[in-house]
């Protein structure tokens, strides 16, 4: 009886001293982890991305205070869980998606709904990283600095591809989210967001394979006596993903001012309207009605048109939302 009962002493006693043991092991554990995290953080760091006029940037560090010069930008910043890093935004006129637009629309504005800060202005906010289209940086007095300037100042920067590359896709938005994925080390998010937008796109062009594209005229505004409308850019091959065809695609310019003979020559049979700034979407509709030039223009004549606002075709989450929305318009056969 003795025995047995210095035995089960002993195995209490053991037990005693392998708990602080089992508490020091998870905390080593845990701080191990923690290290290795730093360790792989530091690691992807430095490295350098070329963006706008071929300028390089050279990022050092997971970046916590940022501008994002356009809505756009800030969707996607906001779509990989980043909108709490936002401390400055700009052209708050455009519309956001509803999931986004109450977070982007909390943010502090530092300029005008339609412009963007001075050099002056963004570093007194002491930002490390600046994320928006390329006409953000620039030496314009109309944009904030070139990257190369805002380099000097010790600011990371970014352009989104889309706004700067001639004959832009759907492959350059996903870099952009593949970008920032690196930079903020949430690569994962970044690919999921991706791959949701690969897997729709993928379901509307299967909806539509084998039609006929329509041919489609993109009016943005009037513009020194015609019509100011994409060339090679990044909304025309959003129309060719959906079936349709830009009738001034081949325009070696991302945007360009054509007469309107040459619209009438190339009798689009769907006119996308832009929407945005002092001219609604309606006035620039009955413009075109009211333009004796175009009354036998087949798009004119049949009242077909689709508005759109700019995000939506700009690089962001909304890509192949964007894609869907002109497929359902260029083919609604296919969606009934």
């Amino acid at each position: 009886m003795k025995k047995r009962t210095r035995w089960i002493a002993m195995l209490l006693t053991g037990a005693m001293l392998m708990a602080p043991m089992n508490v020091f092991a998870a905390e080593t554990e845990t701080e191990t982890e923690a290290q290795t995290e730093a360790q792989t953080e530091a690691s992807a760091f430095p490295f350098t991305l070329v963006t706008k006029d071929d300028q390089e940037v050279t990022f050092t560090h997971v970046p916590e205070r940022v501008i994002s010069t356009n809505p756009n930008t800030g969707e996607e910043l906001m779509a990989l869980g980043l909108g709490d890093k936002i401390i400055g935004t700009c052209y708050n006129n455009a519309q956001l998606p509803e999931q986004y637009r109450d977070e982007y629309e909390s943010k502090p504005k530092i300029s005008e709904d339609t412009g963007y800060p001075s050099l002056e202005v963004v570093l007194d906010l002491d930002p490390d990283f600046i994320y928006g289209r390329s006409s953000a940086f620039s030496d314009k007095d109309t944009a904030i600095a070139t990257h190369d300037t805002l380099s000097s100042y010790g600011i990371m920067s970014l352009s989104s591809i889309e706004g700067y590359k001639l004959g832009c896709d759907v492959e350059d938005v996903y870099q952009d989210f593949y970008n920032l994925g690196r930079i903020f080390q949430v690569e994962d998010k970044a690919n999921e967001v991706v791959d949701g937008m690969k897997t729709k796109i993928a379901e509307v062009e299967s909806k539509i394979e084998g039609t006929d594209p329509i041919k489609v005229f993109n009016f943005d505004c009037d513009m020194d006596g015609g019509a100011y409308t994409p060339g090679d850019n990044f909304t025309s091959k959003l129309i060719r993903h959906a079936g349709g065809v830009n009738v001034f695609e081949d325009l070696e310019k991302t945007w360009n001012t054509v007469s309107w003979e040459a619209v009438v020559e190339a009798d689009p049979d769907i006119i996308v309207i832009n929407d945005y700034g002092e001219t609604t979407a309606d006035e620039k509709i009955q413009s075109l009605k009211d333009n004796e030039a175009l009354s036998d223009v087949t798009a004119i004549k049949n009242e077909n048109f689709l508005v759109i606002t700019l995000p939506e075709v700009f690089a962001s989450t909304r890509v192949a939302d964007t894609i869907e929305k002109f497929a359902e318009a260029f083919h609604p056969e296919c969606f009934e």
